[in-house]
């Protein structure tokens, strides 16, 4: 199983301008590799750098050193740390997506829709796209009347299954989740961790951000520890 992605001695850290440029030192000589259909688990207490690591990865912060040698789909070899824009968004359009804590869309745009619009960017009639994301939403347990609703009147737990199915529709190569299964019941955690899992068997790498137990156990190959911004420990799971 060959590397999709490795980290080296990658570094990040903050300037706060509103503070007399104050710095903060949010991550430090982290190195690390990503194997092709593994599930890697980051875990530490919170403001450890997880959420930190995540989005330097997907590229909404810039590192301040160290390298992120990603190889896509075709082959190619690409440093994330230091490609440009375009690269990055080709990589977030065809292989790479991040599922954040929070659902942010735009307003008025029925659920159905918003997790259907992944699969029509990617080429899929609409009518096919809200037939797969109504066999999601079914799987989530997501009440049918609210599949024609706006997202910003549910509730935190349906908005994280909608954030989740608006994910993991279009099955990309790499996943990035973070705190997928939070604010879920029991049976809708298993359901979720069942989906990623069958993402995991057709070969998609996740990286996956849990203080829930039950869920990196069932799902990790591996976890990282992360404390003050390093690495401390990892665990293989059996």
């Amino acid at each position: 199983m060959g590397s999709l992605l490795e980290i080296v001695d990658l570094e990040k850290r903050f300037e706060l301008h509103i503070l007399n440029e104050k710095e903060i030192d949010a991550l430090h000589d982290v190195s690390f590799d990503v194997k092709e259909g593994e599930i890697l688990a980051l875990t530490g207490k919170s403001g450890s750098g997880k959420s930190t690591l995540m989005k330097c990865i997907y590229r909404t912060y810039l590192t301040t050193s160290g390298r992120m040698i990603y190889r896509d789909g075709q082959g190619a070899v690409i440093d994330l740390a230091s490609a440009t824009e375009h690269e990055v968004l080709r990589i977030r359009r065809t292989e790479m997506t991040y599922c954040s804590q929070f659902l942010q869309v735009i307003p008025r745009v029925p659920a159905i829709d918003v997790v259907a619009s992944g699969l029509v960017a990617r080429g899929r009639s609409i009518e096919e796209a809200r037939r797969a994301t109504s066999v999601c939403f079914e799987r989530l347990s997501l009440p049918a009347e609210l599949w024609d609703a706006y997202p910003s009147v549910f509730s935190g737990g349906e908005q994280q299954r909608v954030n989740i199915a608006r994910a993991m529709i279009s099955r990309p190569r790499f996943l990035l989740v973070d705190e997928p299964t939070a604010s879920l019941d029991i049976t809708t955690k298993d359901a979720v961790i069942d989906m990623l899992l069958e993402l995991k068997l057709a070969g998609t790498s996740i990286i996956l951000i849990s203080h829930d137990e039950h869920t990196l156990r069932r799902m990790s190959d591996r976890s990282l520890h992360l404390e003050n911004g390093r690495l401390k420990e990892a665990v293989v799971y059996a």
